[in-house]
């Protein structure tokens, strides 16, 4: 889960915390639900990740899509053109390493939460059988340390986000707009910056605002052409 910023961030936890401190309650004085309240966890987590990925990826709205449809199109590139170009780009596979890492850490938290679950829980709910006072504390254990994983699995796939490159594997720019491959920006792009790699054949948008990092590669057979159009069209000081 990647967070914008901060605030956002230390909401989560607050959000997260609040959760964990209901659930340990509950298997304190009802031990017979714990699969069940494990479940409530594991799927309450993911509502929130979800929450926040929508939050992340929201774009323009339908009527803006249609806008940018409608104008003019200047240039367009297609996917089997850009696959071409980024099998012949040496270095893009370094570049994507962090995306891949994040990935697997991503799979390997969800096989330790699920470890963790049946080797503590069943150690736990024996310990915590009768009157013993510590049994609160025992079930909030169980919980904090699977959310401490996601809490820092989280944190690195913030750090990779801020690096990552999205590139789409289809793309048209239109006057009013670029539209691709899971990726809308509607002119002016006054909050992004544009590079030019002529060498490896790409334009890349890089947004300026350091809470949603986006950084769009556009593989083009033609770069210095699309570049040229790119500020051309996307931008109102030109």
């Amino acid at each position: 889960m990647a967070y914008q910023d901060t605030k956002s961030f230390a909401l989560y936890q607050v959000y997260g915390q609040i959760m964990i401190l209901i659930l340990a309650a509950l298997n304190t004085y009802y031990p017979q639900y714990l699969t069940y309240t494990f479940v409530a966890f594991i799927v309450i987590s993911l509502i929130l990740t979800f929450s926040k990925m929508r939050t992340q990826l929201k774009g323009p709205s339908f009527e803006q899509l249609k806008e940018i449809r409608g104008s003019k199109k200047v240039y367009e590139e297609g996917n089997a053109e850009v696959s071409r170009l980024m099998a012949s780009d040496v270095q893009l596979t370094q570049e994507m390493k962090p995306l891949a890492v994040s990935s697997l850490l991503s799979i390997f938290s969800i096989i330790i939460i699920l470890v963790w679950y049946q080797m503590y829980f069943s150690f736990a709910s024996s310990l915590a059988s009768g009157s013993n006072p510590s049994r609160f504390l025992i079930f909030l254990i169980g919980y904090e340390v699977p959310y401490a994983i996601m809490a820092v699995i989280s944190f690195r796939q913030n750090k990779a986000s801020k690096s990552f490159v999205q590139i789409p594997r289809g793309y048209a720019l239109f006057e009013r707009g670029l539209v691709g491959q899971g990726v809308i920006i509607k002119s002016p792009m006054d909050n992004y910056d544009v590079r030019l790699d002529s060498k490896r054949k790409f334009v890349e948008i890089i947004s300026r605002d350091e809470n949603r990092p986006q950084r769009i590669r556009l593989y083009s057979s033609n770069p210095d052409e699309l570049f040229r159009l790119i500020k051309k069209h996307g931008f109102s000081n030109t």
